[in-house]
């Protein structure tokens, strides 16, 4: 633990010396901290792809260089869809496209003219209030 306390002091250097030196000064040594900062998230992250890849050789299978994966088990709060029942022959023939009337309503001109108002009626509700002349 006693890295972190070096770690913690040289940050707070750093910190205070950024108002007090000339500006390049600072901006390096931002630049050194931060080249130090990907450095080390990219040990971390190479360490833990090793620690996934590691724990995953033993699972599965090598058959010619191919892995076969270990079979999946089910949640057991997950029930499968029940299946559709098969329709009888005849009523499959006669439930065409084609064989049923069509369900479509018209739109007429009264119809659009009403919503054109309520919205008109909706806008005006919601205009702002016109300020009136002094008396």
């Amino acid at each position: 633990m006693e890295y972190k306390n070096d770690m913690r002091r040289l940050i707070d250097i750093v910190k205070q010396s950024s108002m007090s030196e000339p500006l390049e000064s600072a901006l390096e040594d931002l630049k050194t901290l931060s080249s130090a900062t990907k450095d080390l998230s990219d040990r971390i992250e190479m360490r833990v792809r090793k620690s996934l890849v590691s724990s995953d050789k033993g699972k599965g299978k090598v058959v010619k260089g191919k892995k076969i994966p270990k079979k999946v088990k089910p949640f057991p709060s997950v029930s499968t869809p029940p299946k559709p029942k098969p329709q009888s022959s005849t009523q499959s023939q006669n439930a065409l496209p084609t064989s049923q009337q069509p369900t479509s309503v018209s739109v007429s001109q009264a119809d659009i003219n009403r919503s054109a108002d309520n919205f008109k009626a909706q806008q005006q509700a919601l205009a702002p209030i016109t300020p009136k002349p002094p008396m």
